[in-house]
């Protein structure tokens, strides 16, 4: 049955309430906006590909956010911050009496220092680590409140560009913003995923780091001795025996539920038992019963393993995300919010592809605003693939009407 009730959450629901109406992309502020992008389409790519090439691993955004916040003076936002995680927030003020609306992407991406991001062309086709997510959307976004002050649009509610931090590590930078700024937005939209995709949920995430300690030993002394190496080895070996419930269906290629192994470590020298060896577990589900489940299952299997090998054992969780005061899922996927994402972004979508189906999922900043009550959704503005992979690329031309497709919402949240 919930199955069987995910799937039908993927229908399109043109009897619901969108704020967007495609004439209103007839206002001469708008066109003017929209003039003024398709005018700057090589300028946007060439900058694009220099946003790229900086290096912004998580908690080292500094001189991304650096950029964007010269860029947010340039444009005139007002209130312009940095906080102490070096989230850079700025404030573009509406006439009065219309929400207060966030677009948030994130500026950190993946992968470590050191990594090659030289970004090779190929056509409309930029090839790059990081060249989707998420500094396609950072650039899409910078653009769309830039072209708003190009074309002199006004909007009743307030819009704020927040540029976010280590989203990669778990969504601490939006959670950081949201708890400690002051702010209180109406709405919120995380720009985080290729432009075919729509997301109006929150994923269940838990991501835990699992520690095994010993005195350590000399190789020669090693047999038969207490060994950190051995208890990852079993934990590990059992982890991936758990069995997971059958694949939820509308999620393409995420295959959900899951857990995986993304990181281990310890150990000094070769020729010595460690004296401390650990992994971390992400694991991900769509909603709390199963993902309660399946951590149950998850702690329990490691912690026999270090019982089994004799071994001390620590635990850190380094995600978990209170859904307890989340809105229902109907609520969620009626609100005006998210039928009028999904009406702009098939209005825009590129030619040829499917209709975007809004799914109830989410593995961004947007979960925050979730858990915290905010009508959110998630959306795209370019059409990307194979991110969080050296191979990671992104269609160069799919930027343009994708800050159009932006800007018509932000314009359609702030002004109905």
């Amino acid at each position: 049955m919930h199955r069987l009730v995910l799937l039908l959450a993927a229908l399109p629901l043109v009897a619901q309430t969108s704020w967007f109406q495609p004439s209103m992309l007839e206002q001469p502020a708008i066109k003017k906006a929209y003039a003024s992008i398709d005018a700057r389409k090589d300028g946007i790519i060439d900058e694009w590909i220099k946003l790229i090439e900086t290096p912004a691993p998580s908690g080292k955004e500094q001189v991304r956010a650096r950029y964007i916040k010269a860029e947010m003076e340039k444009i005139g936002l007002t209130d312009i911050r940095t906080d102490d995680l070096f989230n850079v927030s700025g404030v573009r003020k509406g006439t009065g009496g219309g929400p207060t609306v966030v677009f948030a992407a994130h500026t950190d991406t993946v992968f470590p220092e050191g990594t090659n991001l030289k970004v090779k062309r190929e056509g409309d086709i930029l090839r790059a680590p990081g060249s989707g997510d998420d500094t396609s959307n950072l650039m899409a976004t910078l653009e769309m409140f830039r072209a708003l002050s190009r074309g002199g649009v006004q909007t009743k509610g307030d819009l704020i560009f927040l540029a976010s931090v280590q989203e990669e590590v778990g969504l601490v930078g939006a959670k950081h913003w949201l708890e400690t700024s002051g702010y209180k937005p109406d709405l919120f939209v995380a720009v985080d995923l290729s432009s075919l995709q729509l997301w109006y949920g929150a994923l269940r995430i838990d991501q835990f780091k699992f520690i095994f300690t010993s005195p350590g030993a000399h190789t020669l002394e090693s047999r038969g001795a207490p060994s950190p190496a051995k208890a990852v080895a079993k934990a590990i070996n059992g982890l991936y025996e758990i069995p997971l419930p059958p694949l939820e269906p509308g999620f393409g290629s995420f295959k959900l539920p899951t857990m995986n192994v993304g990181m281990l470590g310890g150990g000094t020298v070769v020729n010595a038992v460690p004296r401390e060896a650990w992994f971390t577990v992400d694991l991900r589900s769509t909603d709390s019963p199963t993902q309660d489940k399946l951590e149950t299952a998850l702690i329990s299997t490691v912690k026999a393993a270090a019982e089994k090998e004799g071994v001390g054992f620590q635990m850190e969780r380094k995600m978990g995300i209170d859904y307890s005061k989340a809105k229902p899922r109907e609520e969620r996927l009626k609100h005006p919010l998210v039928q009028t994402a999904l009406a702009a972004s098939n209005y825009f979508r590129k030619p040829g592809t499917p209709e975007i189906m809004p799914v109830d999922a989410g593995a961004n900043d947007s979960n925050i605003a979730v858990s915290m009550g905010i009508p959110a959704v998630a959306v795209g503005a370019v059409v990307q693939s194979m991110p969080h992979r050296l191979e990671e690329s992104a269609e160069a031309s799919s930027i343009i009407p994708g800050i159009k497709s932006l800007l018509a919402m932000a314009v359609a949240m702030t002004t109905h």
